[in-house]
């Protein structure tokens, strides 16, 4: 149990945490290549801003659907979010593991796995709440 975690708190920490994201990478590119130890460049910046445009999408995704009642829909955007920290998780420790990011790729892995913990736990909340 996830300390009693609601579903819809858990999608709108997850939607907060998309958009401290988008703001770090729309206007601080340059923290990615310094944060995971990455050589900087031109195109880092422009990659780095491109996904903080992808991250605006989330949380605006995340934080205007997680107080609809929970239905199937919901549900799959809830496990699509859960998917993508997931793999985003699993590609930070390969690329790791190749020796291609620094350690700071691990304060990413960890919040990851932490919001997915949070999803797969979360409780339902009951008609009313």
């Amino acid at each position: 149990m996830a300390w009693g975690m609601s579903k819809t708190r858990a999608i709108q920490l997850c939607g907060g945490v998309f958009a401290v994201l988008s703001l770090v990478l729309l206007f601080t590119p340059h923290l990615v290549p310094t944060v995971f130890d990455l050589e900087s460049a031109v195109s880092t910046e422009i990659i780095a801003k491109r996904a903080g445009i992808l991250f605006a999408g989330l949380t605006y995704l995340t934080l205007s659907t997680a107080s609809h009642p929970q239905n199937a829909t919901k549900d799959r955007i809830e496990q699509a979010i859960a998917l993508l920290l997931m793999g985003l998780a699993i590609l930070g420790a390969v690329e790791w593991m190749n020796g291609r990011l620094g350690l700071g790729v691990w304060l990413a892995i960890g919040i990851e796995i932490l919001l997915v913990g949070l999803l797969l736990t979360a409780r339902e909340e009951r008609q009313g709440q």
